[in-house]
């Protein structure tokens, strides 16, 4: 269950690792500007907006498949397919708005197929396999991060607009094989679980959920921020798409997969809020690493900075997924699970596509100190939440 959940984060982080690290950097490499690339990050938005559908992925089953895979495998077919569509639809041909419009399909059925698969992790694993199920989804994103936006970016050249979308499709494809093994198991275990209706408005009147929600929105926010940048800043140091590809878009995710499983294990040793406060230590000491070498114009400290503070990111990403898993058991799931990740997501994405033009008009160093101060600060209101007890260790996690 866990290898089959892990291989479809992997098509997921494949298509985010392209998107979030892979698109933009093409583009500006090929000339265009900081401000105009507010449209690539649009892509990212229905992973922020797919808390809206939730409750019709929790309360609608189609008569074919698992309540979940029912959506999962689906979702992936149509992803697929807009993606083999792209792969032939020039920019220089049919315009911008083709391409964007194929690409917000894909990223609406791949936000979509997250959601489900989101859900069926609450409702398969038990409570002392949920770190693990966290590690597990991290780490499978981590992964295909490094196909989507590393080993892709630097083969970009090579490969061109055609072959990169079809090795994206062809993964994505690939990863419907392993889920199809769960169906029977799926089936049997939802039989009696499908709840009648699922609203946004049940998740907020659980106990704690409205503190909860905000202060986990504003974490997820600035986290984004914290490192979506990075790439964008090493290209306007002159750093090549090879380069940026193959050192940056491979060991950072590989680290990331290394930090998912040390938050996992962590995790099982230590209370969780010694974990949160390690990873936000990591982030905060190597995004400041990041603007030093900026200041000093040295290309080395600010990849190695990125690579540490992305692999931060994604430890404390199993921590918050770990959490999610818990406040998200219920009736349902998908709804509970999207609302309390998406949200900031998209709030997080939405500031993606206006800092940018902010960036150009600030600068890079007062921008990359301004993020590392907002992210210090919601780290510090979401991290109060574990005063009262640290029960969460070993309930679930």
């Amino acid at each position: 269950m866990l290898l089959a959940i892990a291989l479809a984060y992997v098509s997921l982080g494949t298509i985010l690792g392209f998107v979030q690290g892979g698109v933009a950097p093409i583009m500006r490499a090929q000339g265009m500007e900081l401000s105009a690339l507010r449209w690539v990050y649009a892509l990212y938005l229905p992973f922020g907006l797919a808390f809206l559908w939730a409750p019709v992925v929790d309360s609608l089953r189609w008569p074919w498949l698992g309540r979940r895979t029912g959506w999962i495998i689906p979702m992936q077919g149509v992803c697929v397919v807009a993606i083999v569509v792209m792969a032939f639809v020039l920019p220089e041909a049919s315009g911008w708005g083709v391409l964007l419009a194929l690409g917000f399909t894909a990223t609406v059925a791949a936000a979509t197929m997250d959601v489900a698969l989101d859900a069926l992790t609450v409702e398969t694993m038990p409570a002392d396999l949920r770190a693990a199920a966290a590690g597990a989804k991290m780490g499978g994103i981590s992964l295909g991060a490094v196909i989507g936006g590393g080993v892709l970016v630097a083969w970009y050249p090579q490969l061109g607009w055609h072959g990169t979308l079809l090795v994206i499709a062809l993964a994505t494809a690939l990863s419907c094989l392993p889920v199809l093994t769960l169906v029977t198991k799926e089936r049997e275990s939802s039989a009696r679980t499908l709840p009648t209706s699922a609203s946004l408005i049940q998740t907020l009147r659980k106990p704690d959920m409205p503190r909860r929600f905000l202060r986990l929105t504003l974490l997820v926010c600035t986290l984004l921020a914290l490192f979506s940048f990075n790439r964008l800043l090493l290209v306007d140091m002159g750093v090549s798409l090879e380069r940026i590809g193959s050192i940056l878009g491979v060991v950072a995710p590989l680290a990331n997969a290394a930090a998912c499983f040390l938050a996992t294990v962590l995790m099982r040793a230590i209370p969780v809020r010694r974990v949160a406060w390690f990873m936000t230590g990591i982030c905060v000491t190597s995004a400041s690493v990041v603007w030093l070498g900026h200041v000093q114009a040295n290309v080395t400290m600010v990849i190695a900075g990125s690579i540490v503070t992305t692999a931060g990111a994604a430890g404390l990403y199993v921590v918050l997924g770990g959490l999610m898993l818990e406040w998200a058991s219920g009736r349902q799931a998908a709804t509970d699970y999207a609302l309390l990740y998406g949200t900031g997501r998209f709030i997080g994405t939405a500031a993606l596509m206006i800092l940018p033009g902010l960036i150009q008009q600030m600068g890079w160093s007062a921008f990359l100190g301004l993020i590392i101060l907002a992210f210090m600060l919601c780290a510090i209101s979401f991290l109060r939440l574990f005063r009262k007890s640290d029960a969460l260790s070993s309930a679930g996690l």
